[in-house]
């Protein structure tokens, strides 16, 4: 905070200087001096410091504006993208791991609460959903790779990200050289914790990806009336 309010003071500090100049030199020429030319000079020297100050703070405080909306946007829609990415991530993972009924928040600290052992257990492996998971890996990838000199996120959640994109290439590649049902949900399980650690980062990425679960449609009810 105290960076903050001396970093302000050193930059409008100038324009404070040249504002005050402008009105003592008017104020003085009021009655000391009496040749109009002179008067007229003074006046106009006197205008000039108190304009150009005003429009340069203007134009500054306009550019800051803008740069703070853009800022937001380029924010809310990073985190459309990535949160949706996780959304498609945790479809998959719950049907590798054979998990039924609607996706809620609740459903993914279930998720989060599972063992090893369990997911190890229950673990089927489809060429099509490690393909899915590849996708999305390389998409989540190429955003931290686009973006990462806007400084759009915390370094935790970057740290988080980067974790997630290393243990999901790692469950692909463990799946396609054959390896071991434990080390595959290892993989997952920590997956899991890395997408709920990023639900949790920050209020606006847990009411976003709230409302993307309310636009996820159930599973298909199967029929199993007798006839």
């Amino acid at each position: 905070m105290r960076n903050k309010i001396r970093n302000f003071l050193l930059k409008t500090l100038p324009y404070a200087i040249s504002i005050a100049g402008g009105i003592v030199l008017f104020s003085v020429s009021l009655d000391n001096v009496r040749d109009p030319a002179v008067e007229g000079l003074i006046s106009n020297i006197s205008a000039s410091l108190l304009a150009i100050p005003l429009v340069f703070l203007l134009y500054d405080y306009t550019t800051n504006r803008v740069s703070r909306r853009l800022q937001e946007t380029l924010i809310n829609g990073m985190t459309d993208k990535i949160n949706t990415i996780m959304l498609h991530t945790l479809i998959i993972l719950r049907k590798m791991i054979k998990m039924r009924g609607r996706l809620t928040r609740g459903a993914v600290n279930s998720m989060r609460a599972l063992s090893e052992a369990h997911i190890a257990r229950e673990l089927s492996l489809r060429m099509d959903n490690m393909n899915l998971l590849h996708q999305y890996y390389e998409e989540l990838e190429n955003l931290i790779l686009g973006y990462a000199k806007e400084n759009v996120f915390s370094p935790e959640q970057m740290r988080i990200m980067t974790e997630l994109t290393r243990d999901m290439s790692r469950l692909v590649g463990t799946h396609h050289l054959g390896g071991g049902r434990r080390v595959i949900a290892r993989h997952i399980r920590n997956i899991i914790d890395e997408i709920t650690d990023w639900l949790d980062s920050t209020a606006e990425i847990s009411k976003n990806f709230d409302q993307m679960l309310t636009q996820v449609a159930p599973p298909p009810i199967k029929n199993e009336n007798k006839k």
